[in-house]
């Protein structure tokens, strides 16, 4: 979701600094994009040891909520070809499936502030699972709703997190770096592409992988 369909990490990082303002700290983008896919508990466990920062993960979780939220629910259109490639592939009966290690609350403001909510037959959220990214639990998961097995499914995914999941769950992993924030080439994918207009269509026909 983030990263491939819309760029939301600028309001993750943004509302990360809501916070770590608040104790005369900050984090730049290039520091901040080793935490991008990192289960939410995770990724303040290193960022409150990083910045010292003397308050728990529970007390930084609920404050950052809100600031969260509020950016989240911005209007942010999806990314180039994003909108076009699901409807292709929504017209050509392929079941789509949507996983992220966000919370199911905010992949529904993303998605909802991206106007393609309504586009997935099955989403897989950070909460839905008891190991998420980079575990393959949210991928094996998605393929089970979907009807299929992980190696029918072909996934495209942007960060380090993402892709290791997708890897370790058996399925042909496209990796898409179309945003600043995306992970450099990662060994095991099928291919790399720039852009979700480059996705080749061939890789997928009436639902079936090629």
């Amino acid at each position: 979701m983030d990263g491939v369909l819309t760029d939301s990490e600028p309001a993750f990082h943004a509302a990360v600094n809501d916070i770590l303002r608040r104790y005369g700290e900050s984090i730049a983008l290039d520091a901040y994009e080793r935490f991008i896919g990192m289960a939410t508990p995770v990724m303040w466990e290193q960022v409150i040891a990083l910045k010292r920062i003397p308050a728990t993960v529970t007390e930084i979780i609920e404050a950052y909520e809100a600031p969260l939220m509020a950016r989240l629910r911005q209007p942010r259109p999806p990314l180039p070809a994003a909108r076009e490639l699901l409807a292709t592939l929504r017209g050509r009966g392929v079941p789509l499936g949507l996983c992220t290690a966000s919370y199911r609350r905010w992949a529904d403001a993303i998605l909802a502030s991206a106007g393609i909510a309504a586009d997935f037959d099955a989403i897989v959220a950070g909460d839905d699972v008891v190991r998420t990214k980079p575990d393959a639990e949210p991928y094996v998961r998605a393929a089970a709703l979907l009807g299929v097995a992980p190696a029918q499914c072909v996934v495209i995914e942007d960060s380090a997190s993402g892709l290791t999941s997708a890897l370790a769950s058996g399925a042909r992993v496209v990796q898409l770096r179309a945003t600043g924030t995306a992970a450099p080439p990662m060994p095991g994918v099928a291919l790399v592409i720039a852009s979700l207009a480059e996705f080749p269509l061939e890789l997928v026909a009436a639902g079936r992988i090629r």
